[in-house]
This record gives structure tokens, C-alpha cells and sequence, in this order.
């Protein structure tokens, strides 16, 4: 097995401080406590009582920070979707380097923007893309790219998730709907495993209970990349049995099953059978976070790569695309700058 992160010597860690203190914000502060080279100094959130109630004994708390009393590094943002753009600016501009939570907004080109700006300032931008460091699939992107199943021409996506979320955060406005909230992830694997982008894109849904609001429970896509790769992509706002993500990837070669749920796992196939990859015990988006965050306060000290604002910007468009042709019909165009894929990582 290869290491997923960049392991960092705790005695020089750089100081963190989330901001937001929901569901994803606690699951970020309890990977600080976990990852190397990363200290939680502060947790920030405007409603009131929010960060007291997520930060673990003796950290601050502020309501925002520009109210931090604390000496920060760095900033985890995990506050809702539409705040994420402002949040970076700003903590770009107080020198910060930030790792923002997907889809760091609703604008590609805003996004496109801030990269520049951070770039510009000497600061990291950095994109909760969590998977790219889960073990299962940093162990089958290394696959991949060591040829164990031939260059990749198709790639399956699922992402169930166990319970409806609030009617109020399916609002497009508020999380931009099932196919960005949750579809970005999978745009983002298939341009990361099939080394191209997604050229265009036909969607359909059923809205089902969120039709009230403008979203839908589920959406099935069929994509294509500018490679001629194949890509389908399932999404779902409730399974109940649990949050459940598979991804499989088709070679010439082979094949690569990936589960995301509890451990994780990884499968792979040739004609030698199908078998289990091991990997390390724990849940998989819990050590991934951390992993995370290691890659983080690496790419900080300029020793790591990361998912950067291009990438969450082409991710965002292929998202965008999806819904508009779900409401539609139809295929559509993702639209994009022209030429190679500029600034794609590893």
C-alpha cells in the first residue's frame, strides 16, 4: 500500500480555524484533532451558541473572522454553499490560505477569479474534493495510472444519501440542487480518473417531494467526455439505509470497484478474477478528512498538490449543465474555456 498523505511533524503544525459549525464543520474539527501537522485554534459561526457548542474544550470561538482573537494559519470552510466565495475572499485577503468545501459557489468564473487572487497573494486555494485522498480511491487512481486496467473509457458514479435533507437547503439557491450539492464529486472523479473533461451531458430526475423547491430526490446522467470517455452518474437525496457512494471504473484491461461506505473498499478485476485491495481500518471519510487536511498543511508548506479553483469550476459547470438539461430536456454543452485542460492536478 502507498501513503495517501503527507505525513507532517506535529511540532511545527499550522493553526487552523473552521468556519461554520454544522454537520460538515464538526466532522472537519474532529479531523483536526486527527491529522498531522494541524492545529484547531478557533471554530467560527454568526448564530449564536453555534461554535461554542462544536468546539472542543479550550478552543475559541467567534462569530466571524474578522473577530478572531487567535493567531490563524489557515481557514477550513464549511459554512453554507452561497457564503463560501466571500468567506475566501476574505480570508485571502487577511493573508490566509484557505481549503474551502465544495463548490466554493455558484459562479465558475467567480471561483476561476479567487484562484487567481490567491495565486496572485501567494496563497493556497485549496478544494474539499475529500475523495481524491480516500484511501479506495487514491489506491485506484494509482492503479489507473499504472496501467493495471488500460486507459479508462468508462466510469459509473452513485451517490445515495441516507435522509432528506431539510426542504429549505434542497433550495437551489441555498445548495444549488442535487446535481451540484452532491453531483460536483462525481464530475470531479471522472475528469481526475479519465484525465479529460466532460463535453456534455443529458440528465432527467424525478422530483418527487422536492419539486416544491425547485430540486429533485434523483437524477440519472449520461455524459461523454471530450475523450469519447463514457460516464453515467446517479445521485440521490435519500437511500435510509445509509450514505452510500460506489464508483466503477472500465478498461480494456479490467476493472475498479470502489465503495465509499464505512471502511470503504476497493475492488479489482482482470482475468485473473475479481479481488479486494486491503486498506486501512476506520471509516473512510473520516481518515479522509484528515488525510485532508494533511494534504492541506502540505500544499501550504508547497509540498503537495491539491484540487484547486479550476478544478471546482469545471466541476461546477458540468453540475450546472446537468440540471439544466434535467429541467430541459435534452442534451447540453458544458461550456468552457477553450484548449487543454489548464490547471488540472494529480
Amino acid at each position: 500500500m502507498t501513503a495517501y498523505a503527507t505525513r507532517l511533524d506535529r511540532s511545527n503544525p499550522i493553526r487552523v480555524a473552521v468556519v461554520g459549525a454544522g454537520r460538515m464543520g464538526r466532522r472537519h474539527i474532529a479531523a483536526a484533532g486527527q491529522a498531522a501537522g494541524v492545529e484547531l485554534v478557533a471554530v467560527c459561526d454568526p448564530v449564536p451558541g453555534a461554535a461554542e457548542a462544536a468546539a472542543p474544550p479550550g478552543i475559541a470561538t467567534a462569530s466571524g473572522l474578522d473577530e478572531l482573537g487567535e493567531p490563524v494559519d489557515a481557514v477550513v470552510i464549511a459554512a453554507p454553499t452561497p457564503f463560501h466565495t466571500t468567506l475566501a475572499e476574505q480570508a485571502i485577503g487577511m493573508g490566509l490560505d484557505v481549503l474551502s468545501e465544495k463548490p466554493v459557489g455558484f459562479d465558475p468564473a467567480a471561483i476561476e477569479r479567487l484562484g487567481e487572487r490567491a495565486a496572485a497573494a501567494g496563497r493556497v486555494l485549496a478544494v474539499g474534493f475529500w475523495r481524491r485522498v480516500a484511501w479506495p480511491y487514491a489506491e485506484a487512481r494509482r492503479l489507473v495510472a499504472e496501467g493495471a486496467i488500460g486507459i479508462p473509457t468508462f466510469m459509473r458514479a452513485s451517490q445515495w444519501d441516507a435522509d432528506l435533507p431539510p426542504l429549505e437547503f434542497c433550495d437551489p439557491a441555498v445548495s444549488g440542487g442535487l446535481e451540484v450539492d452532491c453531483g460536483v464529486h462525481e464530475i470531479d472523479l471522472a475528469r481526475w480518473f479519465l484525465v479529460s473533461e466532460i463535453a456534455h451531458v443529458s440528465a432527467t430526475g424525478t422530483p418527487g417531494a422536492l419539486a416544491a423547491v425547485g430540486d429533485a430526490e434523483s437524477v440519472a446522467v449520461l455524459a461523454e467526455t471530450t475523450a469519447g470517455q463514457a460516464v453515467t452518474i446517479d445521485l440521490a437525496r435519500t437511500c435510509r439505509y445509509d450514505d452510500d457512494v460506489r464508483t466503477e471504473i472500465l478498461g480494456p484491461d479490467g476493472a475498479l470497484l470502489i465503495d465509499a461506505r464505512g471502511a470503504g473498499g476497493l475492488r479489482h478485476g482482470d482475468r485473473y478474477g475479481l479481488r479486494d485491495v486491503p486498506g486501512p481500518e476506520g471509516d473512510v471519510l473520516a481518515l479522509a478528512l484528515a488525510a485532508q487536511l494533511e494534504r492541506f498543511a502540505a500544499a501550504c508548506a508547497g509540498a503537495a498538490p491539491h484540487a484547486t479553483a479550476v478544478d471546482a469550476a469545471r466541476a461546477l459547470e458540468a453540475g450546472q449543465a446537468m440540471r439544466r438539461s434535467r429541467l430541459a430536456g435534452g442534451a447540453v454543452e458544458v461550456l468552457r474555456p477553450a484548449g487543454p485542460s489548464a490547471g488540472r492536478t494529480a
